[in-house]
């Protein structure tokens, strides 16, 4: 699948017709195997792209499914049916009374039971670095927000896609069209790496075509040339 997909880019497919027609056009002037040379060499090209390209989404796959399985393993503190117990975050529900402490990442959205001296870092969801601290008079906390000191009982509200964090999440798959700047240094990068490899199969297929061009016509030059000599 992975290879599939690295050989469905645009310039890759230019590159192949490439190589196809100068091994054509090789074989029809230098023959076997010299006519094979420049094409092999192009396709060894495409292969070796083809095969960076999937062997580094392929890790990519596998890096993401560990941080999933990682993230399945995370459990807080939870009081639910006034016992208290380990629960994964995915499995939290309204109603269940986390325990919080320092470090710790908001699970859920929820509301300030108790605590002592809390500060969470909204920064993912803000911007804002400057911590924010809870209370009763201040008793919203959101998922996704980390403790940054102190630590309370939240009572579950929200989980899931229905916290902040999860709409936030949605709104930029619905919009996610639009690259980072990272990934946009790196599409960079591969059209220029793109377009260079482009120029150089097609100035090798017109240098082929004109050799092509020129020993035909030599050679048909010297064939009339034969022709007409007195026997």
């Amino acid at each position: 699948m992975f290879i599939w997909d690295a050989l469905q880019d645009l310039t890759l497919i230019i590159l192949m017709i490439c190589a196809a027609v100068s091994i054509g056009v090789g074989l029809a002037t230098e023959g076997w195997p010299k006519g094979m040379y420049d094409g092999v060499g192009i396709i060894l090209s495409i292969f070796l792209v083809v095969t960076v390209t999937a062997v580094s989404d392929y890790k990519q796959s596998l890096q993401f499914r560990d941080l999933d399985r990682e993230k399945k393993k995370i459990a807080m503190q939870v009081t639910r049916d006034s016992y208290r117990q380990k629960v994964s975050i995915y499995d939290l529900v309204v109603g269940d009374i986390v325990h919080l402490s320092i470090g710790d990442q908001v699970p859920t959205d929820g509301l300030y039971i108790s605590g002592y001296s809390l500060s969470i870092d909204e920064s993912s969801l803000t911007g804002e670095t400057d911590p924010v601290y809870a209370s009763h008079e201040k008793p919203f906390l959101l998922a996704g927000t980390k403790v940054q000191d102190g630590s309370a009982k939240m009572l579950v509200t929200a989980v899931g896609m229905r916290t902040e964090w999860g709409r936030l999440m949605e709104i930029l798959r619905q919009g996610g069209d639009d690259d980072t700047p990272l990934q946009m240094k790196l599409n960079g990068v591969s059209t220029i790496i793109g377009k260079i490899c482009l120029a150089f199969a097609t100035l090798t297929f017109i240098v082929l075509l004109i050799r092509f061009l020129v020993v035909k016509s030599i050679r048909v030059g010297l064939l009339n040339w034969f022709l007409r000599m007195p026997c």
